[in-house]
């Protein structure tokens, strides 16, 4: 739990602005009513007109700031709720009622509805909603190409109404949510291990859509983390997701969270880190001791990578004796400080091989990228840490480099040290 509520930072960032808000309140109070007590006493019961619109317009500003200050108590008083329930080991189909109830109740919405795609189909349809007709659930087929809901669903964001692409694009070829008679004021898009899960749609909000479409992305990402940890789990059983000799996460399951992660990094305007390493020398591991010494050794590796590292962050094995660590809300002290941290464990654990009496130690390499810094993409990102990575065996290994310190290389500089290999 002590993880999960490392990712809502901004959590406490708001109950910050909300204790400056009450003092601004107190401000605007205190000269209102001294701008009134010194009117009366110099002019009686008159006031001249301009006076009297500037307290009219510090009245309207201190209502709205009222307004704002609820909303903001509201908000740092249910969304912990929402995030502990959340984060609790709960099934699958558990997860999308909970969200969409919350939903309802926090932005007061008339209707919110989670709709999946349909199987064999493009199209999607209702799971469950509050606000909707029994007829609607599993039986109405939305376009995933149309209106709000298509836009959402193409981008891969949250849109609102008063977006210019939540209206363009709309053809009457197909059924689109505006076409049946809803008039969602956001549509957010659910991410699951596979891609696009579903979709939560919002509709008869009364809130100024700008200001909530930050809860309404944190919404739809919280459900989009409870997804994939519960299918995640479901699957560990099958093995789909994990690397068999390991036990870590594999790399497709890796591509998928990445994708999300990203996302979740340009909503909420969050740093990440992406750290890729391998094995020193590892090739003497194999041909010195055998492949299933090298087999032992990875699993080791694994396990000393995997227990200095948050679960709320990922460890994955990206092939061979390379892994990557994505490290989630943290910013570059925090990144490096976790880097030297690995590195110095695993340069001082032991580690048993088969038919070997001594143990052996190993080092490793490192090489570090951060979004933004290094990259918006998972494309940008891989190869920003894989340079430094490089760069960290050509320095003499055991080591880490970080890929903001690199000279900006010639595309003929990269092409040859991809072709190169890494010892």
């Amino acid at each position: 739990m002590a993880e999960e509520s490392e990712r809502f930072g901004p959590i406490v960032m708001m109950t910050s602005l909300i204790l400056l808000l009450v003092a601004l309140v107190g401000i605007a109070v205190a000269f209102i009513s001294g701008r009134r007590l010194s009117v009366k006493e110099s002019e009686g019961d008159a006031c001249p007109q301009q006076l009297q619109e500037q307290i009219v317009d510090l009245s309207r500003k201190l209502k709205n700031a009222e307004g704002e200050l609820a909303r903001k108590r509201e908000f740092a008083e249910q969304m912990p709720l929402i995030v502990s329930k959340l984060a609790q080991e709960l099934p699958e189909t558990f997860l999308p009622p909970l969200a969409v109830r919350f939903a309802k109740n926090y932005f007061y919405a008339r209707q919110v509805g989670y709709f999946v795609p349909i199987e064999g189909s493009s199209d999607y349809t209702l799971e469950v909603g509050v606000g909707f007709s029994t007829d609607w659930q599993g039986k109405v087929r939305i376009a995933s190409d149309e209106g709000i809901l298509g836009m959402a669903i193409q981008k891969k964001v949250v849109v609102a109404k008063c977006d210019p692409l939540a209206s363009s694009g709309t053809r009457l070829l197909r059924l689109s949510l505006e076409q049946s008679g809803v008039d969602p004021d956001f549509v957010a898009p659910v991410i699951g291990l596979s891609g696009t899960a579903g979709a939560l749609v919002i509709a008869g909000c009364p809130f100024p859509h700008e200001e909530e479409r930050v809860h309404v992305s944190m919404l739809a990402d919280l459900l989009s983390n409870a997804l994939q940890k519960a299918a995640l789990t479901e699957l560990s059983k099958s093995s789909t997701w994990l690397d068999p000799l390991t036990g870590v996460a594999n790399r497709l399951y890796f591509a998928r969270r990445f994708e999300s992660e990203i996302r979740r990094a340009q909503n909420y305007q969050l740093a990440l880190g992406l750290l890729i390493l391998d094995i020193d020398e590892f090739k003497k591991i194999n041909d010195t001791f055998g492949h299933p010494a090298g087999d032992q050794v990875i699993r080791r590796f694994a396990e000393i990578v995997r227990n200095v590292t948050r679960s709320s962050d990922l460890v994955c094995r990206y092939g061979g004796d390379e892994f990557i660590v994505l490290l989630t809300s943290s910013n570059i002290q925090q990144v490096l400080a976790y880097a030297d941290h690995l590195v110095k464990n695993i340069a001082a654990t032991d580690i048993l091989v088969p038919r070997h009496a001594a143990p052996i130690r190993l080092t490793t390499s490192v090489g570090l990228a951060m979004y933004p810094a290094d990259g918006r993409s998972t494309t940008e990102l891989l190869h920003a840490a894989d340079d430094a990575l490089y760069e960290a065996k050509r320095q003499g290994r055991n080591r880490i480099v970080l890929a903001q310190s690199l000279p900006k290389a010639s595309q003929e500089e990269k092409e040859a040290k991809a072709s190169s290999s890494r010892g």
